[in-house]
This record gives C-alpha cells, structure tokens and sequence, in this order.
C-alpha cells in the first residue's frame, strides 16, 4: 500500500505512471492514459484515490512550510561514454 511521505523510495503504478516517495516529496513521472469507457474510469479513480492519500497527509500537517529548499538533482557523466 502507498504511504505517502511515509518511506523514502517506495512507489506505486497505474500502468505507465509511477508515484516514487521521499520523504519530503512525491515524483510522478511516465505516461498514463484514461479513455472514454468503463476502464477509462476505474483508472481515473486509481488515480484519485493515491491523489486523495497525497492530500489527507498534507491536510493533516500542522506546521506546512511554504516551500521547501530542494536541491535540484545534479546531472552525472556517463561512464560508459
């Protein structure tokens, strides 16, 4: 089950869209498409249902800051080149 902020690393997928944890933020990448139909709508509500979880955590914190410091990631040689 995805704990939101809860465990650095941990993630979750609906199909091509992953939800990675740390724990001071949450990473949504990938690719995810919900078309007009009956599968369409269950993943729409998967989708809703981890947003959902991403908001009630951060509803529930007491002293929200209004933004974080975070250090943008810092690109890496390929060594294989």
């Amino acid at each position: 089950m995805f704990k939101p902020f809860a465990e650095d690393q941990s993630s979750s997928a609906i199909y091509d869209l992953t939800l990675e944890n740390q724990l001071d933020c949450i990473n949504l990448y990938g690719n995810l498409q919900i078309t007009k139909d009956q599968q369409g709508l269950a993943t729409a509500k998967a989708l809703q249902s981890l947003i959902n979880q991403v908001v009630e955590v951060l509803e529930q914190q007491e002293n929200l800051p209004e933004k974080i410091a975070h250090q943008p990631e810092q690109e890496v040689e390929n060594p294989f080149l």
